[in-house]
């Protein structure tokens, strides 16, 4: 680790030790409340939109360095890591990869300075790793310089939409076929928080993992948008989909990892006091084994993870990195908040201990991003 990623790592682990252990894990998780406190907080460290360009309000930060952040958050507290990222990268990416001077000149630095939070609107009910099947579209109306976009259809698991104010938008071209080419991306911004506008409606979905960072439904009626919100061209919608998803994966890996150190640590720490038959728990193979095993495998996943970074920092193609690091990391996240709750028995399975929200954070990390069956999918189509 070289000393900039040294003091990176430095900053978010004092962060979450300090401030995610004490406000956010574990009251307001139990609770599912979103944690006023953190946007501002990570404004003020630079977290928000560190991988900007300094110009746009950032640190011009590379992707080692958001990955190490994102795992010390994941760490602490996984609900504050993804509000994060699907700000920071699900929405600011794209707009920094294809959006134009306009555009990011616009975004990047509210993002950045915590005074718009973003979110990323592509998974649909009948679509979800299957992009090209989303069914929410947009037609142009209007004549000549007056063209609008007029946007109808529903999305769902949307990360922060209801406390969101910046939005990239996923949509099909009406009346086209079902092509890559037929998709469209746009950013739009709302004036007030949660997308409040007429013609959108925005419903959390309860669920039991990640509480405090809440998944959405978003349905547009007929929602207006001018042809400056198109983010790229008419027809590079499905790629601003992949590109966004491919650089995702490395933050989700990221974001595993940090779960599984944190089960892992909790698993040894736990059997470290607990005595059995005479003899601490951690003594024993039966427990001791499964745990070594599990941390020869997360720390494979980090640098399966830390690999996947700099291959996409080089400027090579790293969609098959990506999708080894997600692959690896959110398994081995899943197995090691299994183990443990065998470790903690009884206890693993109640409200008190941290073993089944661990496991259900777990268990999200498998699945968005695209599920470890798209991962070996991806990871098949680049065999020689």
């Amino acid at each position: 680790m070289s000393e900039e990623h040294q003091m990176i790592y430095e900053m978010a682990d004092d962060f979450g030790k300090k401030e995610l252990l004490g406000e956010g894990y574990p009251n307001l998780e139990r609770i599912g409340k979103y944690p006023e406190f953190l946007i501002p907080r990570l404004a003020e460290l630079g977290i928000l939109g560190m991988s900007f360009p300094e110009e746009y309000g950032g640190m011009g930060a590379d992707t080692v360095s958001t990955s190490i952040v994102a795992e010390r958050l994941a760490y602490y507290w996984a609900s504050a890591q993804l509000i994060w990222t699907a700000s920071h990268g699900l929405a600011g990416f794209p707009i920094m990869t294809f959006g134009n001077e306009e555009q990011k000149k616009r975004y990047l630095p509210r993002i950045a300075k915590g005074d718009a939070l973003g979110c990323y609107a592509l998974t649909e009910s009948g679509a979800g790793s299957d992009a090209a099947s989303i069914g929410t579209t947009a037609e142009l109306v209007g004549r000549k310089s007056k063209n609008m976009w007029k946007i109808s259809g529903s999305k769902v698991f949307i990360t922060n939409a209801n406390e969101a104010s910046v939005c990239i938008l996923i949509a099909r071209r009406k009346h086209s076929v079902k092509s890559h080419k037929d998709i469209t991306a746009f950013v739009f911004e709302t004036e007030n928080r949660g997308l409040q506008n007429p013609a959108i409606s925005v419903r959390e979905i309860p669920k039991h993992s990640l509480r405090s960072s809440h998944f959405c439904e978003i349905t547009f009626n007929e929602f207006l948008l001018r042809e400056g919100n198109m983010l790229g061209d008419m027809e590079s919608g499905f790629k601003v989909a992949m590109e966004t998803l491919n650089n995702g994966r490395i933050n989700i890996a990221a974001q595993a990892v940090g779960i599984a150190r944190r089960a892992i640590h909790e698993a040894v720490s736990y059997a470290g006091q607990r005595e059995v038959f005479g003899e601490k728990l951690i003594k024993k193979q039966a427990r001791a084994f499964p745990l070594a095993e599990i941390s020869a495998e997360t720390e494979a996943a980090w640098h399966l993870t830390v690999h996947a970074s700099r291959v996409k920092d080089s400027g090579q193609d790293y969609k098959s990195e990506a999708a080894m690091a997600k692959l690896t990391a959110t398994e081995a996240a899943l197995r090691a908040s299994t183990e443990l709750i065998r470790t903690l028995g009884g206890l693993g399975v109640t409200e008190e201990s941290i073993g089944m929200q661990l496991h259900h954070d777990a268990l999200a990390a498998v699945i968005y991003e695209g599920t470890s069956d798209i991962q070996k999918m991806l990871i098949a189509k680049n065999f020689k």
